[in-house]
């Protein structure tokens, strides 16, 4: 874990808890280990009670885990912090938006209800994203409590939501386990006394006010035991498979990416994260033309010829039976993604130059500084000004191989060669401190013009109280000018300077994820560093051809 990985957690820690303790008690955990709540109160300059419940809270979000001191007697509960699962809360906008295209509105409320509140029971979570939908507006008819729980279902059978128990065998332990996969996508079904109370209270949501309303003791549901929580693996895998889809289509065309989409559909729920099952080319057409898109037996057999001949060789042919065979390999397939986004990474800091070599270094494996000046067709000074650039960022390696064992330079050859494990290392560092000065540059702005947006704001609430009195269009007219010409042209400045942040933040989580889901897929290991102080040669001879 390097340092812009440690500080962007705590960054979006700090903006999903702006309280400031969660961050506080989170950042010691980090530094100190597993510790027990006594430890941490001492050592916190913290009241007992507010570092009990960031400790709550962070353990609903996964953020913090539960374990039993193994080295005493005592009932000691340990908590640890969960760095990589703190990244995920760079996601909660694509998971949110996700559920968005695929189950509608219900679907976005329960996926956001989750995400802010960490686990929660299937009853409590009807009752509150009920209350959501009223509150917006919404027809009661159309999002009713049955339409929320079939849309629930869906999102269980598909895998979007994991379902988990309280671990009973540890009272003294207030952790959770996984259900085992039979188990996964059945949903409890609420006691008759627990669905007429939530029936009632959806029939007087939007007819008796809240102070009318006589307080019925709550039933018990039957689902106290059973909580839910996000499968973000489920939703990562989805969003491989989106940016999958998206390359064949812009590598081939619409009709290639629809095959592809048919093929990841046809396997949706994958056992192995490494590749799909077999499909063969009959199901493909099947499938294909029972979704309405017309394409022949011959075409269709040409646009597979077509997609397994792609340069990364993502879609492999492995038999003929049923008129061929077919898997996805999502090891190659992330990486030729990965790749593509080292490349732009390449031409962008260092120019067209430094990419012929690094495309020449991957093609051919490793080759000295000679040969790269020789091959790549560049003067000397230029050739190695690259070359060193790119080994101190990690996107090279540096093998050594020497005439004798004291490894002396005059006696050493050094050959170069591409890592790709390393390279990705690499761009996810700088990618992981974009981010953070991202976030930094938007707090700071807001922080700036707070004044500003306090009084736009204020204006803004005056008008939509206005409009829903029926109020005349002079009296909005009045209520607008109080914002000055020149006030209304720094908002629409701030606007436009916070929109190419968050644009900027969307772009890098997508490339965020994708190197992160390669590293987690990729059978590489990263070469051991030999201390033969190639590293600092390299900074000292770049500083000095400087």
């Amino acid at each position: 874990m390097t340092t812009h990985h440690i500080g962007l957690a705590f960054d979006l820690i700090g903006d999903l808890f702006p309280d400031g303790t969660s961050k506080e008690v989170a950042s010691y955990l980090n530094r100190k280990g597993p510790l027990p709540f006594g430890a941490i109160v001492r050592e916190v300059n913290l009241s007992a009670v507010n570092i009990a419940r960031s400790i709550a809270t962070l353990a609903m979000h996964d953020l913090i885990e539960c374990s039993s001191d193994n080295r005493s007697d005592s009932k000691r509960v340990l908590y640890a912090f969960s760095l990589q699962r703190a990244l995920y809360i760079l996601h909660y906008a694509k998971c949110i938006h996700c559920a968005r295209q695929l189950y509608g509105f219900d679907g976005e409320l329960i996926i956001e209800e989750l995400l802010l509140n960490g686990k929660q029971r299937m009853s409590t979570l009807l009752i509150k994203v009920y209350e959501r939908l009223i509150k917006a507006g919404k027809d009661p008819t159309v999002h009713s409590l049955q339409s929320i729980k079939e849309t629930f279902k869906s999102l269980v059978s598909a895998h979007f939501l994991q379902r988990i128990l309280i671990d009973e065998s540890k009272p003294h332990i207030p952790i959770t386990i996984e259900e085992t996969s039979t188990n996964l996508v059945q949903i409890p079904e609420l006691t008759p006394e627990g669905w007429k109370y939530l029936i009632s209270n959806q029939q007087e949501e939007s007819n008796e006010p809240a102070a009318k309303k006589i307080k019925v003791p709550t039933p018990t549901f039957g689902d106290e035991k059973i909580f839910w929580k996000v499968n973000f693996q489920r939703f990562f895998a989805h969003l491989r498979d989106q940016e999958l889809i998206h390359a064949f289509t812009s590598r081939i065309d619409s009709n290639a990416g629809e095959i592809v989409r048919t093929m990841l559909r046809l396997a949706e729920i994958k056992p192995n994260p490494e590749r799909t099952i077999s499909i063969s080319f009959i199901d493909i057409a099947k499938t294909i033309s029972a979704a309405g898109l017309q394409l022949t037996d011959e075409t269709l057999q040409k646009y597979m010829n077509v997609i397994t001949s792609d340069v990364n060789n993502c879609i492999i042919k492995i038999g003929d039976q049923g008129r061929g065979t077919y898997e996805v390999d999502f090891q190659k397939a992330l990486s030729g993604l990965t790749k593509a986004h080292i490349q732009s990474f390449l031409r962008e800091r260092y120019g067209s130059n430094a990419l012929r070599i690094y495309n020449m270094l991957e093609e051919r494996g490793c080759l000295s500084q000679k040969q790269i000046e020789d091959m790549a067709m560049i003067n000397a000074k230029e050739a190695q000004q690259y070359v060193y650039s790119m080994f101190i960022d990690g996107m090279l390696t540096l093998e050594e191989l020497s005439k004798a064992n004291d490894f002396n330079p005059t006696r050493t050859f050094y050959f170069f060669r591409v890592n790709l494990y390393n390279g990705v290392l690499s761009l996810l560092d700088h990618s992981y401190k974009t981010m953070s000065n991202l976030m930094q540059r938007h707090q700071f702005e807001k922080e700036r013009h707070r004044k500003l947006i306090d009084k736009r704001d204020k204006v803004e609430a005056i008008i939509h109280s206005l409009r829903e009195q029926n109020a005349d269009d002079e009296q909005i007219k009045e209520v607008e000018d109080i914002l000055s010409p020149i006030e209304k042209e720094q908002i629409q400045k701030l606007d436009a300077a916070f929109r190419k942040i968050e644009l900027a933040q969307l772009q890098l989580t997508e490339t965020i994820l994708l190197l992160e889901m390669f590293l987690s897929i990729s059978k590489s290991v990263a070469p051991a560093q030999k201390k033969t102080g190639g590293r600092a040669v390299a900074a000292k001879l770049l500083e000095t051809r400087s």
